[in-house]
């Protein structure tokens, strides 16, 4: 019998506008970790990292980076850009281990959430690994009272990364975290500096439960 081949790890990384995700993913665009990465970016919005770390050719879809890593901009839809991206690794014409899908700092994850199940070219390639969110210390009570679109971030989120947090004092960023574990007791909670969060906290996370 022909062997299955092994899923494709995938992480999405969500946030609201400001939370950090950006600073993140250069550094995984630019670190020598050692991994190859397929980062996926929606382009869309002001966060996009294209002007700062990618240059090059700007009708190029697919960039090979220094450290290996593999990026991309989401022209058409998400499942069209995971399918290519399975296509070219089985060709032999990409090389990665994981990929990174960033959402807009206004995306509902749930929707990117469901590509891995409900398209079957999708899922016979990937396994959805964890769904990540960035959440401001600073404005992150505020933006969770006004924003609907956070507390769907947090929600879904497997992992919390705390970003900001010097910028408010400990009962604050206790308040905060106790509002985070309310929304979502499930997800772990971690206090980052600014994108520095260590790689291997995220990936390789096997976070994500369809049933919760």
């Amino acid at each position: 019998m022909p062997s299955t081949p092994e899923l494709i790890p995938a992480t999405i990384l969500t946030g609201f506008l400001g939370t950090g995700k950006t600073t993140l993913l250069k550094r995984v665009l630019s670190e020598k970790h050692g991994l190859k990465i397929a980062v996926i970016e929606n382009e869309f919005g002001p966060e996009n990292i294209d002007n700062e770390i990618l240059v090059a050719d700007t009708q190029e879809q697919i960039i090979q980076m220094s450290n290996g890593c593999v990026c991309c901009t989401i022209r058409e839809d998400l499942r069209s850009t995971l399918a290519d991206l399975a296509r070219q690794r089985r060709a032999g014409a990409l090389q990665f281990d994981h990929v990174v899908i960033e959402t807009t700092g206004l995306a509902d994850p749930g929707p990117v959430a469901q590509t891995f199940f409900m398209d079957d070219e999708v899922a016979e390639h990937y396994m959805l690994d964890s769904i990540i969110t960035l959440v401001d210390a600073y404005h992150g009570q505020a933006q969770l009272d006004e924003r609907q679109e956070v507390r769907k971030q947090v929600g879904f989120a497997d992992r919390l990364f705390i970003s900001k947090a010097d910028l408010v004092d400990a009962p604050a960023l206790r308040a905060l975290q106790e509002r985070l574990h309310a929304i979502n007791p499930r997800a772990s909670q971690e206090v980052v500096a600014f994108g520095s969060a260590p790689i291997a906290q995220v990936f390789d996370v096997k976070g994500f439960n369809l049933n919760a």
